[in-house]
C-alpha cells in the first residue's frame, strides 16, 4: 500500500523528523527486491538511515491508521533491536540504559531511595504487609522525578482516604525494562523482566496499580511472555472505581480543563473514558483525542534523547491544548506530565499541566 495515511498520523513525521513509515515500508520491499536480483545493499546506511531508526515515538498511530494492517512500528522495532545488538545505541539514552541496567532505573538513583516520595505518608510495604490487595506499582518516575513524585503522594492520599488494602515493593521495584525493549535493547529488558518477574512471583502478586501507562502497558503484554499474567488497572480506572462503589466522594464540578490522551493508555490499550469521568463535565476536547490522540513525544524511549527545539512533537501538541482556552491540562502519565510541561512553556502559556489524580485529590481537598 502506499495511501500515506501512517505519515499523515506520524508524530515524527509531523514534527519534520526524518522518518516516514510509508518510506520505512517502500524501502525495505525495494532492498527485498534488489537482493532477488542480485544486488548488494546494506540494510542500515544504504537503505535505512540511523536517524530514521531511531526517530520514531512507538505511539501506534501509523499502525490502527492503515487500511490494511501493514506495522511499519513492528519493523522499526525489528531494526532498532538489530542495531543496539551491534552497540549502536549512543548518547543520552545509551547513558539512561546503562543506568537502568546497573541502577534499577534509567536515573542512576540508589535503590534504597525510591520511597522518599512517601515521607510523612503511612505506606505500606509488601514486605511488612504481605495481605494486600493489590500492588500499586508506583514505576521509576513516580519514585524518583520530583513533579511526578507529586503526582504519586496525591495518588497515595486517595488510596488512603478510601481506605484501599495495597501495599508498594518500595527498593524491591526495579524498572519494567518498557524503554529498554522499546529503544530495541532486547537484552536489558529481559534482564530486568526476570528479576521484576520474580519479586512479583515472590510476594503472590495478581493485581497490580499503575500509573504509568508505559508501565502498564510492559506488565499486560510483555510480561506474560515469562510465564505469568497478572490484572494491571490504570490508576485513573482505579480510582473512578473507587467513586462508583463509594469508597470516594464524587468531586465538584471541574474547572476550565482539557484532557491529554496518553498513547499507550488511549490507543494501545484503550483507556480513555475514566479519566473524563474523573475530571467531570465541561471538558474542553483536542480534536485529536481518545484512540486517535497525537503523541507528546517521550514514548519509544525518546524520552532519554536529546530533540532539536523545531522538531519536538511536544510543542506540536502543546499548541493544540492551548488552541482549546481551557486553563488546565491533564494528562495521565509521567512522561506525558514533563513533555507537555515543556511545551507548553514553550508556547509562551500560562496553563497549568497536572495529572489526573493530582487534580482530582485537589477537588476532594487532600
Amino acid at each position: 500500500m502506499e495511501c500515506g495515511r501512517c505519515d499523515d498520523a506520524c508524530p515524527a513525521f509531523a514534527s519534520g523528523k526524518p522518518l516516514s513509515p510509508k518510506a520505512v515500508v517502500q524501502d525495505l520491499k525495494s532492498l527485498m527486491e534488489a537482493t532477488a536480483n542480485g544486488e548488494s545493499l546494506a540494510l542500515h546506511g544504504d537503505t535505512i538511515q540511523a536517524e530514521t531508526v531511531w526517530a520514531c515515538t512507538s505511539c501506534s498511530a501509523c499502525v490502527t491508521a492503515c487500511p490494511v494492517r501493514v506495522d511499519p512500528l513492528g519493523l522499526l522495532f525489528d531494526l532498532r533491536r538489530d542495531r543496539a545488538a551491534e552497540g549502536a545505541l549512543a548518547g543520552s539514552a545509551a547513558n539512561s540504559m546503562r543506568q537502568m541496567q546497573t541502577k534499577g532505573n534509567p536515573w542512576g538513583f540508589p535503590q534504597a531511595e525510591r520511597l522518599a516520595w512517601a515521607d510523612g505518608l503511612d505506606v505500606p510495604l509488601a514486605s511488612d504487609h504481605p495481605d494486600f490487595e493489590i500492588l500499586w506499582w508506583v514505576g521509576c518516575a513516580g519514585s524518583f522525578d520530583r513533579r511526578a513524585q507529586k503526582v504519586t503522594r496525591s495518588i497515595a492520599k486517595l488510596l488512603l482516604k478510601a481506605g484501599v488494602n495495597f501495599a508498594v515493593l518500595g527498593p524491591n521495584e526495579c524498572c519494567t525494562g518498557d524503554s529498554a525493549r522499546r529503544l530495541g535493547d532486547e537484552f536489558l529488558f529481559q534482564e530486568l523482566a526476570e528479576k521484576n518477574h520474580a519479586t512479583l512471583k515472590q510476594h503472590g502478586v495478581r493485581k497490580i496499580l499503575t500509573q504509568c501507562p508505559h508501565c502498564m502497558n510492559s506488565l499486560t503484554h510483555d510480561y506474560p511472555q515469562f510465564g505469568d499474567k497478572f490484572e494491571v488497572v490504570h490508576h485513573t480506572e482505579f480510582l473512578q472505581q473507587l467513586i462508583d462503589d463509594g469508597k470516594l466522594d464524587a468531586p465538584k464540578r471541574n474547572g476550565s480543563v482539557t484532557y491529554h490522551d496518553p498513547c499507550y493508555l488511549a490507543r494501545v490499550n484503550g483507556v480513555h473514558q475514566a479519566p473524563r469521568d474523573l475530571l467531570g463535565d465541561g471538558i474542553s476536547e483536542m480534536e485529536r483525542r481518545r484512540e486517535k490522540t497525537f503523541c507528546c513525544g517521550a514514548g519509544g524511549g525518546r524520552m532519554w534523547m536529546e530533540e532539536e527545539p523545531d522538531q519536538r512533537v511536544s510543542v506540536l501538541r502543546a499548541k493544540e491544548a492551548i488552541e482549546t482556552g481551557a486553563e488546565t491540562v491533564a494528562v495521565g502519565c509521567p512522561f506525558c506530565l514533563t513533555m507537555m510541561t515543556d511545551g507548553v512553556k514553550s508556547c509562551g502559556s500560562g496553563a497549568k499541566v497536572e495529572d489526573v489524580a493530582e487534580n482530582l485529590a485537589k477537588r476532594l481537598g487532600l
